[in-house]
Formats: structure tokens, C-alpha cells, sequence
């Protein structure tokens, strides 16, 4: 319960070298190598134009459509590029080049920024792409051919510059080509055919499995991506999608796409219902603005705003990721790196927007898209495989389960012994009985328990165990300072009165070795049997029963990371809140020592499920949360102590919620005073602790949290009161 109001409530984030600094590191190296791309295979691109690219042109800027300059040219070649500082305040280019006389059929292919255009040859108009009726086209690609010829062909070119000077011009042999489709479609294409095929894998391979959904929506993201880039490189390769509405409808694509990314991992962040509605909004929006802006000036308005709502939206998925780091929530690392690398990407989109490099705008949009299904697809196949890794693994946590619930029952049945006798003879018939529950193999273990004396050891029980050195175990068991020692097939319990050993009580011939979860087990099991020790020996002044449960709810609250403060500021709110009820100072007294042992339950579970990182299986979350009844199983064998049968009922009911939506269910006054009491005490000291996983809230907070869920989660009754003694009022 207590870990769940973490997750769900902490917004306090801790941006030291341990946290999220690393992974901003990690987003940005990542949005490096997306540059480092795009800059290799433009150079590359670059370099082959400038190769078999046709130079030496004479330009010059004019304002009026179809007007040449009468100002002097300029040349333009690869050593004299476009001088870009008239291109804002002048709207055309013209551009002229003389051919020499050629036999053959030639192929004049010119790319520009969306511009339209229109080619003279000789004086004659052979190519017109709505040059004097659009402000800007649909197309790049412009491809003209030009006949054989005995005499010079004087080229003449009049562009528009809706966005930026673009023009490259290429001289090939042979006939015109309406569509030349080059790498770049090819490889939209490729992806989105490996994404169809996917798809009908997934559905032949996972019918069967009812696990389809993942798997299509993995696969149907990446069709959707190289759809995408197929779109967005048809500029690039023909010419007969020219309508100015196919360059909003890919750069209105690329930004779909980019919402599609941030909607995958703001599912991923869970109960952020808001944000994908606010994120799907802002891209619906910028989608439709940036499909019906018929103008440059409209355009690049709306890809502004829509650049502004993304990167909005990017910041705060950014921060809700982050709070994730720092819980125990599974694959929060790989997350919150997309969610900064999204971030980064989208101010540097905007940047690049501003410079007018449309090419490198609209790369910046597409490539996170591959950066997110490789996410993706990394946690639903590690979530796969964790959960599909073979059958025995959900065999084995429902035997954990069945474990710790056997602990809980081994504690109580330890504290029950009466003396010392019983003690020795019910420890290792329960020890035992605990070993083959857990598996069928330890059936067959051999046993030895022996009191220590001036001579040595005086051995009382033996189960068929030959020799065995007491003497070694001790000596292993100061030199390690350990109360429970381990080996392949045996273990030891070394139990001390005061400082000096006791007694030693030998396991072994455990067939199949030790696994982690049964040292965990072991140990979970001897902290019971330090306790039943104590008991047992009254007659040899040990100490009060509820003395010992303090010590042992204490050890539990450090061993599982906690400040030991936390069981003190429990105790000290519970008797003060008791006391603002006014109730008498005896009642008050107890139920400020119960609280304390509230939690004494997690003795029984394993540290391995405890102290994991990650997110805990179903089952293992059962587990956890059943230290309630496991605490309460083990109290309840003192219901004639009136403090331990009061600290019973917190154990078990401290996890109800008011509304009755707890694990018992129960709801209202049935809920026992004592338990919500110790409830509100004990969310609010967690909440305004620090914890390894947590920053502290602040107490207003805190206070207010508790006020949005009157009614809900805490008693009405107990809020004002308590709000009093936390303000001091």
C-alpha cells in the first residue's frame, strides 16, 4: 500500500551524479549519433552531387516572377556556393548555364526546396511546375529532357524560394524519368514491408498465446514508420506528386509520428491519462494546421506551434519518467532516456526549423521513432522472455508464496514453547518440517543440535549425523560474526546468550544445494528463533517478550533500509493523536508502543523479494503485502498480553483503507481505532521521509494529500486532529 502511494504521489526528483544526470548524458550521446547520421550521409550525398553534379552556373536574384536579373550574375559552382543573405527579402532565383552540342538524348534533373519552378531551354519553356501559379509545390525532384542538339543549349532556370536555396543539377544520358526512386525510399519501403511481415508472424506465432496486441502494435508502428520515410522521400524521387499538399501531408506525417512515439511511453508511464490526452490533442492539432496551411508563412507558423506543443509535452513526459528512476519501477532507465533524448530532439528541431533546413527537420522528427520501437521492442522482449523463460518459474514464486507462509507459521509455533527442553526438540522437528515443504529432496536431512560446555559440546539431539565438530562451527561462526552460516549442502544456527554461544544446531545432506531464496528463507526463519531462544530461557533472566518484539521491529525496519527514526515518529504521532481524542493515558501509551510493530510481519519475508529492484512479480507483490497477515500470525500467540494483541490488530489491519477497498475489506468503525490511527501516522512519516528510492515531500503536501483522500484512505475523524499535532496548533 505504502509503496504504491510512493509510486503513484512522489514528484520530488533528485538530479544528482547517482540519478538521471547519467541518463541525460546517455540521451544526448544518443541524440550526437542521430546527427553524426544524418551529417555522414549528407556529406556522402553532398559529395556525390558535387561529383556529378553540373556546375558553373551564373545566378541572380529578382523579385518578380519570370524576371531576369539585371544586375550582374554570380557563379555558382562548388567552390562558390549560393550566397543565402538576399534569399529573405528576395522571393526568386534565376539561374542560367550553357550546354555544349550533343548527339545524344540527355536527362537534366534539378532538386530544390519544395520550389517551384520552371526551365527554358533555348528560350523555350519545356518544364513548368506551377512556377507562376504556387507558392511552393509538393515535389523536390524535376527531371527535363533535353534533345540531341548540334549547337550549344542555353539552360535557363526561374525558382521560387519558399523556404530555402536548394539546387543541385545533374547531367546524365538518356531519357527523362518521371520516378527515380533512390536509397531512401527503398529503405522506407523495406521497413515497411519487415513491419507487414512481422505483423503476420506475430499473428501465426501468438494466436495461440493470446498475447497478440504488443506484438501488432510493435510491428504496426514500424510499417507506419517506413510508410513514413517512403512518403517523405517521394519529393526526392518524383516528380508527379507535385500538389503542395504532399509536403504538408509528410511533414504533417513526421509529426504524427513523433506523437505515436511519445503516446508509447506515455503508456508505458502508466495512470498519465492527462498527458496522452494533452499530448494527442497538441498533435492533432499541429497535424491538421500543418495539412491546411497553404502558404510558406502559415506553414512555417504551424510547424512552429506544433514544434512548441511537442516540446511542451516532451519536458513533462521528461519529469514524470524521471520519478520512476528512483522508484522501483522496471525498465525506468531505458524510459526516461527516450523521454530526454525526445526532449533534446524537439529544441533542436525547432532550431533546425528556424535555420530553414526542412531536411534536417523532418530527419530530426522520423529517426526517435526507431530509437522508440528499439525500446520497445527491448522491454516487450525482455518482458517476454522474464515471463515466458520456462514453466518452473511461476512454479517457483508460488512456492516462495507457500514459504513465507510457512516462516510465518514456524515463528509461531517457536514462540509457543513453554522452556528451554521444548525449545531444542521443537526447533528442529519445525526446522525440519519447514525444510521439506520447501522441497521434497531435503526429506532425507540430517541433524545435530549440541549445548555448549567447559569440556566442549554436549550433543542432546542427534539425526543421524557422525561426528559432528561443534567446536569448528563455532569458531567459523565468531570469526564471520554470523548468526546463520551457509555451505553447499549445509547450514547453521549458532545461538548465543549474551555474547557467548550457546548452542549450535547442524543441518546437512541437503541433496540439491542452496538457491538465494532459501538462505533467505533460513535467515528470515532464525530471526524467529533468536526470539523463541530468548523466551524459552525466562529462567535464565532473559527479557520481556515485548522488549524483544521492539528489538526485532526494529532489526526488521533497518534490515529493510529504513530509518530506525521512523518506528519513534509512529509512536510519538499515535500517542499524541490518542491523546487529542481523549482518550486515557493508559490506552494512549499502548497503542503508541503497538504501532511500533506494525510492520514486524516482514520478518517473514525473504530479503531477496524485500531489497529487489524492479518492478516485483504479481505474486511477489502478494507476498509482500501479505506481511500484514503474517505479522499478525505471529502476534496473535500473545492475545493474552494486552500490548501484543493490541499490536495483532495494527499488524493486520494498519493496510485498510477507509472506504473498505482494503485487503480485508473492511471499511469505516470496523476498521480498529488502533489500526487507523497507526495508518495516518504511518503514511505520513514515510511520505515526508527520505528514502533511497524517494526525496521527502514537503509537509503541506503531505497534509493535503491526506485531506484529498478523507474518506478514502484515512478516517474523516482523525484528520483535523492530527493536522493539529503536525502544525503544532
Amino acid at each position: 500500500m505504502i509503496k504504491k502511494l510512493f509510486d503513484r504521489y512522489n514528484s520530488n526528483i533528485k538530479f544528482n551524479k547517482g540519478g538521471v544526470i547519467p541518463l541525460l548524458g546517455v540521451s544526448l550521446i544518443i541524440f550526437v549519433m542521430t546527427l553524426a547520421i544524418y551529417y555522414v550521409a549528407d556529406y556522402v550525398t553532398v559529395d556525390y552531387a558535387r561529383e556529378s553534379g553540373l556546375s558553373n552556373w551564373d545566378y541572380g536574384y529578382t523579385e518578380r516572377v519570370g524576371k531576369v536579373p539585371d544586375a550582374e550574375l554570380r557563379i555558382l559552382n562548388n567552390q562558390n556556393p549560393v550566397i543565402m543573405e538576399k534569399a529573405v527579402k528576395r522571393s526568386n532565383i534565376y539561374l542560367v548555364k550553357s550546354l555544349e552540342p550533343s548527339d545524344k538524348i540527355r536527362n537534366l534533373v534539378v532538386k530544390t526546396d519544395y520550389s517551384p519552378i520552371m526551365i527554358k531551354i533555348n528560350g523555350r519553356i519545356v518544364y513548368d511546375n506551377q512556377y507562376k501559379t504556387a507558392r511552393y509545390v509538393g515535389n523536390c525532384y524535376n527531371s527535363v529532357e533535353l534533345p540531341s542538339s548540334t549547337s550549344e543549349q542555353v539552360v535557363e532556370v526561374f525558382m521560387k524560394l519558399p523556404f530555402s536555396v536548394r539546387f543541385e543539377a545533374k547531367l546524365s544520358n538518356g531519357k527523362s524519368s518521371a520516378f527515380a526512386p533512390w536509397l531512401g525510399f527503398w529503405l522506407g519501403a523495406l521497413i515497411t514491408l519487415t513491419g507487414i511481415a512481422g505483423a503476420v508472424v506475430f499473428c501465426v506465432v501468438s494466436i495461440r498465446k493470446k498475447k497478440l496486441l504488443r506484438s501488432l502494435t510493435l510491428a504496426a508502428l514500424t510499417a507506419f514508420i517506413g510508410a513514413v520515410i517512403a512518403v517523405q522521400n517521394l519529393p526526392e524521387n518524383s516528380y508527379l506528386f507535385n500538389a503542395p499538399i504532399i509536403m504538408n501531408i509528410s511533414t504533417a506525417f513526421s509529426q504524427f509520428v513523433f506523437v505515436i512515439g511519445q503516446l508509447c511511453v506515455i503508456a508505458w508511464l502508466k495512470r498519465r491519462k492527462n498527458l496522452a490526452a494533452a499530448s494527442l490533442f497538441a498533435g492533432a492539432v499541429s497535424v491538421l494546421a500543418i495539412i491546411f496551411a497553404f502558404t510558406p508563412e502559415f506553414f512555417a507558423v504551424s510547424v512552429w506551434a506544433a514544434t512548441a506543443a511537442l516540446l511542451a509535452s516532451s519536458v513533462f513526459m521528461c519529469f514524470n519518467a524521471a520519478k520512476n528512476v528512483y522508484s522501483r519501477t522496471q525498465y525506468a532507465t531505458p524510459v526516461f532516456t527516450v523521454c530526454a533524448y525526445y526532449t533534446i530532439v524537439t529544441a533542436f528541431s525547432g532550431f533546425f526549423l528556424f535555420t530553414r533546413n526542412l531536411k534536417m527537420y523532418l530527419f530530426t522528427l522520423s529517426v526517435p521513432s526507431f530509437v522508440v520501437v528499439g525500446v520497445l521492442a527491448y522491454i516487450f522482449i525482455s518482458d517476454y522472455r522474464y515471463k515466458n523463460k520456462n514453466s518452473e518459474l511461476r512454479k517457483e514464486t508460488m512456492r516462495y508464496g507457500d514459504s513465507v507462509d510457512n516462516i510465518s507459521v514456524f515463528i509461531h509455533n517457536m514462540l509457543s514453547c513453554k522452556n528451554e527442553e521444548s525449545f531444542y526438540k521443537t526447533a528442529v522437528d519445525e526446522v525440519c518440517a519447514l525444510l521439506r515443504k520447501y522441497k521434497e529432496s531435503y526429506s532425507d536431512v540430517k541433524f545435530g543440535l549440541g549445548i555448549k560446555t567447559d569440556d566442549g559440546y554436549n550433543e542432546i539431539i542427534n539425526g543421524g549425523i557422525e561426528d559432528c565438530r561443534y567446536d569448528l562451527i563455532e569458531e567459523s561462526a565468531l570469526k564471520a560474526d554470523k548468526g546463520c552460516l551457509f555451505s553447499d549442502t549445509f547450514f547453521d544456527y549458532i545461538l548465543k546468550k549474551g555474547k557467548s554461544v550457546y548452542a549450535v544446531i547442524h543441518f546437512e545432506n541437503l541433496k540439491d544445494g542452496l538457491d538465494l531464496f532459501f538462505d533467505s528463507m533460513i535467515e528470515a526463519a532464525y530471526c524467529g528463533l533468536e526470539i523463541a531462544f530468548e523466551k524459552a530461557c525466562d529462567s535464565l533472566n532473559s527479557r520481556e517478550i515485548d522488549i524483544i518484539f521492539a528489538e526485532l521491529a526494529l532489526n526488521t525496519e533497518i534490515d529493510n533500509g529504513y530509518s530506525p527514526d521512523h518506528l519513534e515518529h509512529i509512536g510519538q504521532y499515535s500517542y499524541e493523536l490518542c491523546k487529542k481524542l481523549s482518550m486515557s493515558e493508559e490506552e494512549s501509551s499502548l497503542i503508541s508502543l503497538a504501532s511500533k510493530l506494525h510492520d514486524i510481519g516482514k520478518i517473514a519475508i525473504p530479503k531477496t523479494i524485500l531489497n529487489k529492484e524492479g518492478k516485483l512479480t504479481a505474486e511477489e507483490q502478494i507476498i509482500v503485502s501479505s506481511h500484514s497477515e503474517f505479522g499478525y500470525l505471529i502476534l496473535s500467540a500473545y492475545k493474552d498480553d494486552p500490548l501484543l494483541d493490541t499490536a495483532a490488530q495494527i499488524a493486520r489491519y494498519h493496510h485498510e483503507r477507509f472506504d473498505g477497498s482494503g485487503s480485508n475489506g473492511l471499511a469505516g468503525e470496523d476498521i480498529p481505532i488502533c489500526a487507523r490511527i497507526t495508518t495516518i501516522c504511518d503514511v505520513y512519516d514515510a511520505l515526508v521521509s527520505k528514502r533511497a528510492y524517494k526525496q521527502e515531500w514537503s509537509v503541506d503536501r503531505v497534509l493535503n494529500y491526506i485531506e484529498d483522500n478523507s474518506g478514502t484512505i484515512f478516517d474523516p475523524e482523525l484528520i483535523k486532529p492530527f493536522k493539529e499535532i503536525v502544525l503544532g496548533k
